[in-house]
Parts: C-alpha cells; structure tokens; sequence
C-alpha cells in the first residue's frame, strides 16, 4: 500500500473536521440555530403582547437581517435567559423584548446596514476578517444615546461576570498594532488549516481584549458561553507569535462552534455527571469533557499541520513553535505529583475513553455519533484514543429500552396545537416547539415523517404511508416513532 503523504492526510483530516453538517460545517449549524431562533421569537412574541409586533417581525426577518441581531452577546444572552425562563416555569422574561421596544437595537435612521446592535456602537469600527464572517473587535462603545445606553452596560456586566468582579476594569482597548496582530493569527489559521481552521470564525461575533492576573490566575483567552454569547477575549501576549495567536483563536472558536451545535441537540443525557480530571483538583461535568475533548482533538490536526508547513507558510509567519504549550496540571493534582497529561494526546485519550467508554450509558446517539465523527477523524494521526471497540454499543440513557412502546391508537393521530415548526429541509431536519411547554423538539427526518402523516388519518392510513416511505417491516420504527412524539406533546391520539 502506497503511503498517504502527510500534507495529503492533514487535509483529509482538515475537510472532515470542517465539513460535517451536524458537527462542523458552519453554515448548517447557523441554518439550525436560526430556524430555532425564529421559532423562539414566535414564542416570547405570545408571552409578551406589548412586544408581540416586533418580535413576529423579527422571526420572519431574512437571515441577512436576523443574524447579527441574534448573534449580538447582549441580545442573544437576553434570548437564552428569556427561553429559559419560560422553560423553567419562573414565568416571562422580557429582557429581549425589552431592548427592541425601547429601540436599542435599531439602525440609525432605521436603515439595515448589517451590523448587530453592539457591533453599532463600536468606535472605530473592526471587522478582522471580513472574508470569512461578520466578526467584530470590541474597540470603544458609543453609548451617548438613552437606547443604547443599556447595552453598553450590560455588555460591560457581561464581561464582568465573565472574567471577575472587576473584570471590566481589565478590557484593553486595540491599538493598530494589536488589531494587525489579530489579522494576522486569523490569516495563518485559515491558510494552515483552510476548512477547519476558517470553520471556526463564523462562530465568533465580538473579539475583546483583557489582561486579569489575581495572583492565582493569568487570563491567557476566553470564550464566552452562556454567560457572553458568541463572544472570545484574548490576552495581548497571547499576539506575540502568529503561531500562538493562530492556535488561541482555533481553541476558542472550537469552544463556540460545539456551543452552538449543542444550543440545537444534545449529546448526553445527564450534562451534570461528574467526570475526575487528574490533570485538575475539580471533576468535570460530561458536557465540560467532551468541550476539552473536542478542542483537544483538533490540535492533534494544528499542530501536525504546523509541524508539516511548508516553506511558504514559515516565511511570511516564522517558524513553529517546537514544543507543545499545554497548560500546566494544576499544583495539587494527581497529574501534578506524578507527572503525565502534558500533552493534547494524553489529554484527549483520557476523556474520550471517560466520556465514550467510562460513561458512555449516559451518551445520547447524537453523542455518540460525535465522538465517532471527532475520534475517527485524528485517528490516521493518533491510532488507539479509543480501547479496542471504541464507545459503548448499548441504547443511550435518554431512551430507555425496558418497555415497549403503548399500543397504537386505532383512530390515529393528529398534530397537537398549538406547535410552532420551522423545516429545515436540506439538512432533513425539522425543529418544533409548543408555546405551553417551550422546549425545542429536533425531529430527524424518520420523526419528522412520522409528525406529517399525524395530520387525523386513522391508524390503517397512517401505516400504510409510513411503510410506503420507509420500507416493509419498519413497524418497530413507526411504534417507537409516535411513542417519541407523543411524550413531547408534538401529536396526540384523535378523540383526544
């Protein structure tokens, strides 16, 4: 067998790490979380009349219109809270509805110019990598006017809370040099790793710069999560060396695009099991694991393709750096006093072994389906992360197996109302939510055919078509198939 040259394999490990449309590929994953966000406006405009207009406005917006508005930090951060909200029982939130009656989020003069509401307000105004996405670097933020005063206010509480007490103190305002900096890192990822590497950044909305030292912890970079959505900050250090700022806007970028892919499906059934890290004195939650995992397993890809840049890439950026920077244990560790877990390898052999072997009754298929996709794209780099047979086989722990599905109802089944839905059909995918229970539904195409044909044929109709589509002898799929939509309030029996 003719071995596969090594700029070759880096790039077929590239293309499937950028490429996946339910793990990697950035259009797909925006596709999802706009249909959710479309779904989740219908949702809170029933929840609050006063602002009902212009939410349903804003849900039927284009996606050149509706993107940078619900990719903003402090409009998405108003979203999720108000979703959660209303999903946790403790009643209407209307911190977004909020910001758009009071005109925050407006244009000036009411002209669309492609700018979120924040991004507006930044003085001078900083797109670092326009080619690639609508990114913007927090510089100074005009708050003069009343409407926008409260997002300036509540960006800088955002950060605070994000980085400390008095983390807005820390922000760092760019000057040229460390704006061309940023540039710079930005250009050498997507040249080393042109599908994964430029796949991250349409996942970073605002880039902020801080320094935070409080003895105990250096700030190196940041992603912001739930707390700051859709937001990275970076220490200036981390700018010195286009090789390390490359590697820092890959690891945080990583860290947004699983946030958004999870904001529209779930990997693991329990999100809070605790999982031991010997290279940390605190366990992990699963979710935590397979976000280090994730990151991890993409720099097995970095820096093999660094190691292997060619002549043109070391003259316009200099050379690599020869030796891995992985953070160091933290003192008191076991890592720490017996040494090992110093490098991505180790670090990702542990916790995909923990995540899909360790605790793998606790993966839901899709989880299972990305820890295959992730470990089986690096394994022409790194062969056995994973022990010999790989994750568990058994049923997940978010669809218990110990009874069968009830009876089918012999009058059929009908669509419940009210429940919003919003297709995606090039992804085969439907999203559905019902206003009394806001919870987003994620219905792959085997569901989704299921929920059409409920539409008050009896049960005779309503096998004959679901075996007409999907093949003799897939009654188990049809029973199993409504029992899933019954539970989630998506159809119910006619009569009902």
């Amino acid at each position: 067998m003719t071995a596969v040259p090594p700029d070759d394999l880096i790039s077929r490990i590239d293309l499937a790490l950028g490429s996946d449309p339910r793990f990697a590929d950035a259009p797909a994953i925006e596709a999802r979380n706009l249909a959710r966000y479309r779904l989740g406006l219908r949702i809170l405009a029933r929840h609050h009349p006063g602002a009902a207009d212009r939410l349903e406005l804003l849900s039927r917006a284009g996606d050149d219109e509706l993107r940078p508005v619900m990719y903003d930090p402090v409009l998405r951060n108003a979203f999720e809270n108000d979703m959660v909200a209303l999903e946790t029982g403790k009643g209407p939130s209307d911190a977004l509805a909020g910001y758009l009656v009071s005109g925050a989020a407006d244009p000036s003069g009411g002209a669309l110019d492609g700018l979120g509401p924040c991004e507006r307000l930044s003085r001078p105004h900083v797109r670092p990598w326009p080619r690639h996405s609508g990114s913007w670097v927090w510089t100074d933020l005009d708050g003069a006017a009343r409407p926008q005063q409260a997002l300036t206010a509540r960006l800088e509480e955002l950060l605070a809370g994000t980085l400390s007490k008095d983390g807005s103190d820390n922000r760092v305002v760019p000057d040229a040099a460390l704006l061309a900096a940023l540039s710079r890192g930005a250009g050498l990822l997507t040249e080393l790793l042109p599908s994964a590497g430029t796949g991250v950044l349409p996942h970073v909305s605002l880039i902020g710069f801080a320094r935070y030292d409080d003895g105990d912890e250096t700030l190196n970079s940041v992603s912001g999560g739930d707390p700051l959505p859709s937001a990275l900050f970076l220490a200036p250090a981390r700018l010195d060396d286009p090789w390390t700022a490359a590697e820092t806007l890959f690891h945080e970028g990583l860290h947004l695009k699983l946030f958004d892919v999870l904001r529209t499906g779930s990997m693991v059934a329990d999100p809070d099991r605790l999982v031991p890290i010997p290279w940390r004195t605190r366990s992990w939650t699963l979710t935590r694991v397979l976000f280090a995992m994730h990151v991890y397993a993409h720099l097995l890809l970095f820096r093999a393709a660094a190691a292997e840049a060619g002549p043109g890439l070391r003259a316009k950026y200099g050379p690599p750096p020869a030796t891995e920077d992985v953070d160091q244990a933290t003192p008191g560790s076991e890592a720490a006093a017996r040494g090992g877990y110093t490098t991505s390898l180790e670090r990702v052999t542990y916790l995909a072994r923990q995540a899909a072997e360790v605790h793998g009754d606790m993966l839901t298929a899709e989880g299972r389906d990305f820890i295959g996709w992730l470990i089986g794209a690096v394994t022409p780099l790194a062969p056995g992360i994973l022990s010999e047979g790989g994750p568990v086989a058994g049923p997940p722990a978010a669809v218990p197996a110990v009874e069968p599905p009830a009876p089918l109802e012999p009058r059929g089944y009908r669509q419940a109302r009210p429940v919003h839905v919003c297709p995606i059909p090039e992804q085969r995918r439907l999203v559905a939510v019902s206003p009394g229970t806001p919870r987003f539904r994620w219905l792959n195409d085997h569901a989704w055919l299921i929920y059409a044909l409920c539409d008050g044929r009896d049960l005779a109709a309503l096998r004959e078509g679901y075996l007409r589509a999907a093949g003799q002898g897939a009654e188990d799929g049809l029973r199993h198939g409504v029992a899933g939509l019954l539970s989630a309030g998506l159809i119910e029996p006619v009569g009902a």
